[in-house]
């Protein structure tokens, strides 16, 4: 969210800023010619039609990023919640699994320490 408002705001102030520099040119309509000021005029607005679609680009890979990159932290703690519960609902502590590429591998063999532990196993990683 934060990353596609200061995509917004920067695209924004490109904009303007082309606006601006666009303006200061024409104001020196005098001192060039016509055609000159075509070309100018021309280029400044390509310039911002593409560093636009750069923006629009980078919005679209920050927002799949981030809901990849989501997924695989809530993923472990809504996995964590619904195994805690379900422990609680047995009346014993069991190993806890999470995704292939979750985050929180740590957690979840520290937490899996603490069960061998808590049952008196042997052969915990600490």
């Amino acid at each position: 969210m934060y990353t596609g408002l200061f995509l917004s705001v920067f695209g924004l102030g490109l904009y303007l800023w082309f606006k601006v520099l666009l303006g200061e040119v024409l104001n020196l309509a005098g001192l060039l010619s016509q055609t000159f000021m075509d070309l100018i005029e021309k280029h400044l607005q390509l310039g911002m039609f593409i560093t636009i679609g750069f923006i629009v680009i980078l919005m679209v890979v920050a927002a799949l990023q981030a809901l990849f990159f989501s997924r695989k932290i809530a993923g472990p703690l809504f996995s964590l919640s619904k195994h805690l519960s379900k422990c609680q609902a047995e009346g014993k502590l069991k190993h806890w699994e999470t995704r292939k590429g979750d985050l929180f591998r740590e957690l979840v063999d520290q937490f899996n320490d603490l069960v061998d532990q808590t049952q008196g196993k042997k052969g915990s990683k600490n």
